[in-house]
């Protein structure tokens, strides 16, 4: 057993604090508080390994494909969900967002998986690259698992009574946890783990896509909204060809007002940077794809038309927030009737719709 327990302590709290940084990153709309995250993931952790202890005192799994999803995934993926209930009134008044269900749940088994990391590290004979190991897949593991237990927690206390989907939530946990572990530990299926790792992974930033297109906290794109920039650019307005433009940012999209008509003049690697903030479901590839074969002006929606010539967007603002809004509630519509749509609206989406 090494004698740096402080040092492998605080170097396995620094790999996860880094993991979390990165899934607080994708909080686009209203971002929780760092040092909430911090301190919600250390607590959160200590008590989710506590309520594990008090299971695996009672259930003893063996390292077999079977026990390791009617045990442990079961156990440890109930330690998650239990522990979002118990430290509910910690995080009550600001659990505002549907976003915050994943972010929160995530802060927890992020806490687990560097208590857990810890124990494993003591007593393996190089500590250090049992740590780096298990930051590389248990760590992001464990969030991945847990993901749609936050999305249903989220809708059960803020939006509808969700009971059933957070069961269905924690079914698809534990026998992803499940399945994970069984493959670790059978030998013959080893071969099956790096496949289903990366699954996991594309579904927890599917279901954030989903979760970002549902949310209600998205800032309208409006005049008082703009990040005026004091400096003006010579472009020639496609509206009523005026040569000069006030320059505005948006959520790192430039935004050119045009200082005769109003109009916006948006180039389209920032209208791109609009339909990812606005529109999280929409392929914006195959949009784009579709408007490289365009060689003339074309027109929209109303108020909104794509100069191919120029590679820019021309809109009437008020117009391009109400069609940014109708098309992201349109996009929904298209998903939900996919057989994932429908599996995640199990979750308590419908209840958003």
């Amino acid at each position: 057993m090494p004698s740096n327990l402080l040092s492998l302590g605080l170097l396995s709290y620094i790999i996860g604090f880094l993991f979390l940084l990165f899934i607080r990153s994708y909080d686009k709309y209203d971002k929780e508080p760092l040092w909430r995250l911090v301190l919600f993931s250390f607590i959160g952790g200590l008590v989710a390994i506590g309520v594990s202890t008090v299971l695996y005192g009672l259930i003893h799994p063996k390292y077999n494909l079977t026990d390791a999803i009617l045990k442990v995934g079961t156990v440890e993926e109930f330690s998650k969900l239990a522990t979002l209930f118990i430290l509910y009134k910690l995080i009550k008044k600001e659990f505002d967002e549907i976003v915050d269900g994943i972010i929160y749940i995530a802060a927890i088994s992020l806490g687990f998986s560097v208590i857990e990391n810890i124990f494993y590290a003591l007593y393996a004979p190089h500590p250090y690259g049992v740590l780096f190991k298990r930051f590389l897949f248990a760590t992001i593991g464990h969030i991945s698992f847990s993901v749609y237990m936050g999305i249903a927690f989220y809708v059960h206390k803020k939006i509808h009574k969700n009971y059933l989907g957070l069961f269905w939530a924690f079914m698809i946990a534990t026998l992803a946890h499940g399945f994970y572990d069984g493959f670790i530990f059978n030998k013959n299926l080893t071969y099956l783990f790096l496949p289903l790792y990366i699954l996991l992974i594309i579904f927890q930033f599917r279901l954030l896509k989903v979760a970002y297109t549902y949310s209600k906290m998205k800032a309208d794109l409006i005049f008082s909204n703009l990040n005026p920039k004091n400096r003006t650019e010579k472009i020639s307005c496609c509206h009523c060809n005026h040569q000069e433009s006030k320059i505005y940012d948006f959520k790192n999209a430039r935004i050119l007002i045009c200082e005769n008509c109003q109009n916006a003049i948006i180039p389209r690697k920032d209208f791109n940077k609009l339909l990812q903030f606005f529109r999280p479901k929409l392929n914006r590839k195959a949009y784009f794809k579709n408007l490289s074969f365009i060689e003339h002006p074309v027109y929209i929606d109303k108020g909104l038309t794509y100069y191919a010539d120029k590679q820019r967007f021309n809109a009437n603002m008020d117009d391009l927030s109400v069609w940014l809004k109708s098309e992201n509630v349109k996009d929904l519509h298209i998903y939900n009737q996919t057989l994932e749509g429908r599996i995640f609206q199990q979750l308590g989406f419908k209840y958003l719709s």
